[in-house]
């Protein structure tokens, strides 16, 4: 490209330098059809109109499900982020996109291995193409790798009876693997989205200490405060979510990690949207946004090599990488159990629907061949037995199945985390003590990878 094709906004920000500061900002915009999100098309243009009255230089969006409300947007920031790229994939799209003041490199998304259950239609989320969308931008001289996240949502709180807390564990365990191994040689490495998982919530630590990444808010504010869904001051805010957490829930998160000879830190970190639109009575969402400054600096007297940075970043925060890793696996497993019992119960939910079919064809032999209301009646109960044991055995055979291996994989990840982390050798196997602080019995929690692997399959 010859200098004549830049703009000037995109020469000035592309000279080297040693230290330079990116402004962030993301968003989940509710951007959900069929009338679910009240004041859509409304709401999307406030966003695009708030953004472009801003400074940022990279903005994620999440949630912004039809192509027209992207292009809303799209055309309303122009002056300021010129480049953006919409992660289109799944059946009915990803929701995540990204904007950029300087040109967008290269990109690509991968879509998780597991994202909710296709038979909840009232949930939706197995339509979306959930994953995690990549993107690489030459920033000052800098490169700077970027990655967006919108993570199934939570429908119950309680992390017993949470059907799909599983699957975002396996949504940041992917997110933490990929990220950690393709960014490397990035000069900053940025992951930010709606993670729908809370600072306390095993998820969340997953992708802080395996990657690892460090939260801009706890950087700047602490742990307490930032609180981006179902917050009080929110027009969109159902006031029974309040009774549970009154003051919301944090799990919209910008996190940051810098690479080899880089120093990078946190100069603020806010939730700059308003409670109200200017001059409206509505809400911009029904999440809050999320914005932040982090300084990079280059260090010339430092000369680590990625090799050397990969294994130092291997062994930041052991303690707390280890205790995550652990619980995460507890509940794989408890999630691998569920599937193991979710293929019989559909397997025999099967079989009753074929037994119940043979006995549609029997009850004509003894009744009025001539009542044709019966013989109408019959042929619809056939119909929908047929068609509901072609699912469930579908969903046994097939989509079980996918999850289950999912999960394994996973946990066969989980196990090489443990194994590199601090790992104890013993007649050639390479085993790991899961001991934790509450006193089990190291014989019943020792974890050894291989067996692992062998008994997942």
């Amino acid at each position: 490209m010859e200098l004549t094709d830049r703009t000037t906004d995109e020469l000035d920000l592309l000279n080297p330098t040693m230290e330079a500061e990116v402004k962030l900002f993301t968003l989940n915009c509710w951007g959900l059809g069929l009338g679910i999100s009240k004041n859509r098309d409304e709401r999307m243009e406030d966003i695009g109109k708030f953004i472009a009255e801003q400074d940022y230089d990279i903005v994620f969006l999440q949630e912004v499900w039809k192509k027209p409300n992207y292009l809303t947007i799209k055309h309303l920031v122009a002056s300021k982020l010129p480049f953006s790229h919409f992660y289109d994939n799944g059946i009915i799209g990803t929701g995540t996109a990204i904007f950029s003041k300087v040109k967008i490199q290269d990109v690509t998304f991968h879509e998780f291995g597991l994202n909710g259950y296709p038979h909840k239609l009232l949930h939706g989320d197995w339509f979306g193409g959930k994953g995690l969308g990549v993107c690489q931008v030459d920033f000052m001289g800098f490169n700077i790798h970027l990655f967006v996240s919108h993570y199934h949502a939570t429908y119950d709180y309680n992390p017993v009876t949470d059907v799909y807390l599983g699957h975002r564990v396996v949504h940041g365990v992917e997110s933490a693997q990929w990220i950690k191994l393709s960014s490397s040689s990035a000069d900053l490495t940025v992951y930010a989205g709606d993670f729908n998982t809370e600072p306390k919530d095993i998820p969340y630590q997953i992708v802080r200490h395996v990657t690892p990444l460090r939260d801009a808010w706890v950087d700047a504010n602490g742990v307490e405060g930032g609180e981006t869904s179902e917050t009080p001051s929110n027009s969109y805010t159902p006031r029974s979510s309040l009774k549970e957490s009154p003051q919301g829930k944090r799990i919209d998160y910008i996190m940051y990690n810098s690479g080899p000879n880089i120093s990078a830190e946190t100069v603020y970190c806010n939730l700059p949207l308003p409670d109200r639109v200017p001059g409206k009575t509505i809400s911009y969402s029904d999440h809050e946004g999320v914005a932040a400054r982090i300084r990079i600096k280059r260090d010339p007297e430092s000369q680590m090599s990625n090799r050397d940075f990969v294994r130092m970043q291997t062994m930041v925060d052991l303690p707390s990488k280890n205790a995550c890793v652990q619980d995460a696996i507890k509940i794989l497993e408890a999630s691998l159990k569920s599937v193991k019992l979710g293929r019989i119960l559909y397997l025999l939910g099967a079989l009753l629907c074929f037994v119940l079919l043979v006995g549609a064809f029997i009850v004509p032999t003894v009744l009025d061949p001539t009542y044709v209301a019966i013989d109408i009646a019959l042929f619809i109960a056939r119909l929908i037995l047929v068609v509901s044991a072609t699912y469930l055995v579908l969903m046994s055979l097939l989509f079980f199945r996918k999850e289950r291996h999912a999960i394994s994989g996973t946990l066969a990840c989980l196990g090489l985390v443990l194994e590199n982390g601090g790992p104890q050798q013993t007649e050639g196997k390479k085993a790991v003590d899961l001991e934790d602080d509450e006193g089990l019995d190291p014989e019943e929690v020792k974890v050894d990878v291989g067996d692992l692997m062998e008994n997942l399959v």
